[in-house]
C-alpha cells in the first residue's frame, strides 16, 4: 500500500519531488497575471485528513489539471509536487510552505477520507495589512464591520454598520479600483436605521497589481 504525506510534514527541500498527498480541494479560485496578460491560472486551498492546509497554485494549462478547477470539495491523490517557502506577506493559510504544481504533476480524484467541511475564516482586520505588491489572495471572512472614528465621535448615537454577504457584484481586481468600488458599495444606505445592510457573508478574490 502506498504511504502518503502529511501536509504538516512538508519542509523545503528543492531536490524532493516525490511528495504523495490525499487531499481535500477545500476551496479553489482562479487568478490572472496581469504582468503577461494570461490565465486564468488556479490557486487551491487543500486540507488534509487532520484539517491542515496548504495552498497549491498551478500556472499553466496542464493536460492532468484540465477540468480540475470544477471539482472543489472534492478529495484528490497528488504526487510529484514541487514545494517552495509561503510568502512573507498576507497568507491565505498558516502553513510556512506552498506546492507548485508542474507538467509531471499527477493528480486524480479519489473517494473521501472523511466529512469535514474545515470551515476557516480570515480576520477582517487582515485585510487592510494586505500589501499591494501581493498578487493573489484569496480571502473568505465573516463578521459586522463598523466606523469606529463615527462611533467614537457620537457614543450615543447609532453606529454605522454594514455587513457583508457572498453575493455583492464586483471584482477587487485592480488596487486603484478598491477604495471606488467600496466607497459605492457603501452609498446604499439604509434611511430606517441609519445603518448599512449587506447581508452576513461575503467571499472574494482580491487580486491586485
Amino acid at each position: 500500500m502506498a504511504e502518503y504525506n502529511k501536509l504538516s510534514e512538508v519542509t523545503y527541500n528543492p531536490a524532493v519531488k516525490a511528495w504523495r498527498f490525499r487531499v481535500k480541494l477545500h476551496k479553489i479560485y482562479p487568478f490572472y497575471s496581469y504582468v503577461t496578460n494570461s490565465g486564468p491560472y488556479y490557486n487551491y486551498i487543500l486540507a488534509d485528513e487532520d484539517g491542515y492546509k496548504m495552498e497549491m497554485n498551478t500556472y499553466g494549462n496542464y493536460k492532468n489539471f484540465r477540468g480540475l478547477e470544477k471539482e472543489e470539495g472534492r478529495w484528490v491523490e497528488i504526487f510529484v509536487v514541487d514545494v517552495e517557502r509561503a510568502s512573507p506577506c498576507f497568507k491565505t493559510t498558516s502553513s510556512p510552505f506552498r506546492l507548485i504544481a508542474s507538467r509531471v504533476t499527477q493528480v486524480r480524484i479519489i473517494e473521501p477520507l472523511n466529512n469535514r467541511l474545515f470551515f476557516d475564516f480570515k480576520s477582517i482586520h487582515a485585510i487592510p495589512r494586505m500589501h499591494w505588491r501581493d498578487l493573489k489572495y484569496p480571502i473568505d471572512t465573516m463578521g459586522v464591520v463598523f466606523n469606529t472614528e463615527a462611533h467614537l465621535d457620537a457614543p450615543s448615537g447609532p453606529r454605522m454598520e454594514f455587513y457583508i454577504r457572498n453575493n455583492i457584484p464586483f471584482k477587487l481586481s485592480d488596487r486603484r479600483l478598491v477604495h471606488t468600488q467600496i466607497r459605492n458599495l457603501l452609498s446604499n444606505r439604509n434611511p430606517v436605521n441609519n445603518k448599512f445592510i449587506y447581508g452576513g457573508f461575503y467571499t472574494s478574490v482580491l487580486t491586485t497589481i
